[in-house]
């Protein structure tokens, strides 16, 4: 082809010549001198030559008519390439505004935000904003008229006026006066018995008589049946007491729960409020766009929309915050103000403060089956049903009394009232039942059910203590976990909002993207503060299942209690021992392979290599 283009231009170059020689006509010649007709050519065989360089040979030009050789043909321009539709779609498309290179977060192999510096700026700059909100909405809705109460002075006011505590405290002086009255048996009893008569004329001759006898009485045996029944009473008494105890552990975990569960809903509703404060700001500068003319109608309904839709979070964290309040009340059991039954009688000062605390799963597990007050009520139950086994038992055998009585009455011979009589008498009174119609098998067998379900129970009772430590324990450090990336969620979505809101500002990017960036952040900032009261909460049930908080003796100031807490000063110490099983659950103590020492791994003993045959 190359060569048929060739041989083409040179025909039409010596055309080009011929006629440029010819004599140029003078008006007088009518016509133009006729052109010679052309050479005709051969086609150019199929395989050209080829040159030594390895391209293909031009042909060798052919002579002109007058025998002359025709002139070289000129080099053809080179053509530039033409351009690929990549390149002519950025011709075409208007240019973009300039635009200022944004900072991108580094990727977690190189580094964290949390260890750069612009990111401590920007989450100083977001949490200083926060509480500075937060602080002004305190001090807005603080009641100068009541006083103010910090998480200790709630614990201290549920202590000595919580409902729950106070009746647990009255079962606790119910149960030492039953123990009292069993005790009583094994007292000597005094009685004091005393009469007078008179017999008319009309009956008989006309006396009178009188007589005072004063009477003493003394259980000697009754086949252990008081002293099972007084240990009975002593292990019902001292559970009581653990119950007690334990009540007022849950009520410390409610009351720090319900109260930091107030401060959680105050700073809510200011993360909610931040956020509606956003969009209405978002929603003014639209509209003042779209009279502008530079954004549609559609950005003006968006914002709209999304301003409308921001304001039921902030309403029901206002509504949770006033419930939470008026449950805290009630948990403390305060009063309101006479005349002002809705008007809260304090104001609530604290913060989600969050300090991490370090846990050891096995040590916290043996110290809270030691401790855990439910769990010691359940021993001590064991304790006592197998107390009143033994009580019916003693049915089976014999019952002594002696009694001892001084008489003193008038002398019925005489009629005069001043003659007395006086004397003494002693004698010994016994009783056993040969039969009684299987009356005291029946009280045995029931005896002997409960003492084996207080047995089921308290096994029970230890994994259940056991899985509550652990429950703890794996929600703290969820929490701490989810402290952690909420944290960096927090830095990374006020950055991300920023960029947003420039691009925006700079035509580069969309409504759109400010508003997700908006709701990313408040969802962040939303899951940081849960996490910090689940973190507050989980450390408050960790405190709870070890007993950690209480000091019964210490702060609780009840009349018919105080007493009662010296003398269980010492069943209360952590360190003491518990009690033995009775005999028969002993080998089965739950407690002992969970206070045993972990067996350290006996090293493997070498082998004795063989002396090798020579």
């Amino acid at each position: 082809m190359t060569r048929y283009l060739s041989y083409l231009a040179a025909i039409f170059f010596s055309a080009s010549m011929l006629i440029a020689q010819s004599p140029e006509p003078t008006p007088q010649t009518p016509t133009l001198p006729t052109p010679p007709p052309l050479p005709q050519f051969t086609p150019l065989p199929l395989d050209p030559a080829v040159s030594p360089s390895g391209t293909p040979a031009l042909p060798a030009p052919t002579p002109l008519p007058d025998g002359t050789m025709p002139l070289p043909l000129p080099p053809m321009p080179a053509l530039p390439p033409l351009p690929d539709a990549q390149q002519i779609n950025n011709e075409l498309a208007p240019p973009l505004p300039p635009q200022q290179p944004e900072p991108l977060s580094p990727s977690p192999e190189t580094s964290t935000l949390q260890d750069s510096g612009r990111q401590a700026v920007t989450k100083e700059m977001a949490t200083t904003n926060f509480y500075k909100a937060l602080d002004e909405l305190i001090a807005k809705q603080r009641n100068p008229k009541v006083p103010d109460l910090t998480i200790q002075e709630a614990l201290t006011t549920a202590i000595q006026k919580n409902p729950d505590i106070l009746v647990a405290a009255q079962e606790l002086s119910t149960s030492s006066g039953r123990f009292i009255s069993v005790r009583s048996k094994i007292i000597p009893q005094v009685t004091l018995k005393s009469d007078y008569g008179y017999t008319s004329r009309e009956l008989n001759e006309a006396q009178e008589q009188w007589g005072v006898n004063v009477e003493f009485s003394q259980l000697l045996y009754d086949g252990g049946a008081v002293v099972s029944g007084i240990r009975a009473a002593i292990s019902d008494e001292v559970v009581s007491y653990y119950r007690l105890r334990a009540v007022i552990d849950t009520v410390i975990f409610e009351v720090k729960t319900n109260f930091y569960e107030v401060v959680l809903n105050r700073a809510l509703i200011i993360a909610n409020k931040q956020s509606v404060d956003l969009l209405a700001e978002q929603l003014k500068d639209q509209q003042n766009r779209y009279e502008a003319g530079t954004v549609p109608r559609f950005n003006v309904l968006q914002a709209e929309v999304a301003l409308a839709n921001a304001k039921p979070p902030l309403i029901q964290a206002e509504n949770n915050y006033r419930v939470s309040m008026y449950r805290l009340v009630r948990l403390l059991g305060i009063d309101y103000p006479p005349g002002f039954p809705s008007e809260v009688p304090f104001n609530v000062v604290g913060k989600l403060d969050y300090n991490p605390r370090d846990f050891q799963p096995d040590d916290s597990i043996r110290s809270a089956v030691t401790r855990n007050p439910d769990l010691k009520a359940q021993r001590q139950l064991i304790l006592g049903e197998a107390a009143r086994v033994n009580q019916q038992f003693a049915a089976y055998l014999p019952q002594i009394n002696a009694k001892v009585v001084q008489t003193n009455q008038s002398d019925m011979l005489t009629s005069s009232l001043g003659d007395m009589v006086n004397g003494w008498f002693f004698g010994v009174t016994g009783s056993w039942a040969v039969w009684d119609g299987l009356l005291t098998y029946g009280n045995m067998k029931t005896a002997k059910a409960r003492l084996d379900q207080a047995k089921i129970n308290y096994d029970n009772g230890v994994r259940e203590v056991i899985l509550q430590v652990q429950q703890s324990i794996s929600k703290i450090l969820e929490a701490k976990e989810t402290v952690d990336s909420q944290e960096a969620s927090v830095v990374q979505g006020v950055e991300a909002l920023r960029l947003a809101q420039e691009r925006l500002d700079a035509g580069a990017g969309t409504q759109l993207d400010v508003l997700n960036q908006q709701t990313s952040l408040l969802q962040s900032q939303t899951f940081l503060l849960q996490a910090y009261y689940s973190y507050i909460t989980s450390v408050a049930e960790y405190d709870r299942a070890l007993s950690l908080d209480t000091k019964f003796q210490d702060i609780f100031d009840d009349p018919l209690t105080k007493p009662q807490a010296r003398r269980f000063f010492k069943i209360n110490d952590p360190d003491r021992p518990q009690p033995t099983l009775p005999r028969a659950y002993r080998k089965k103590d739950p407690l002992v392979p969970i206070l045993e020492s972990a067996p350290s791994p006996k090293p493997t003993p070498a082998k004795k290599s063989k002396p090798k045959g020579n």
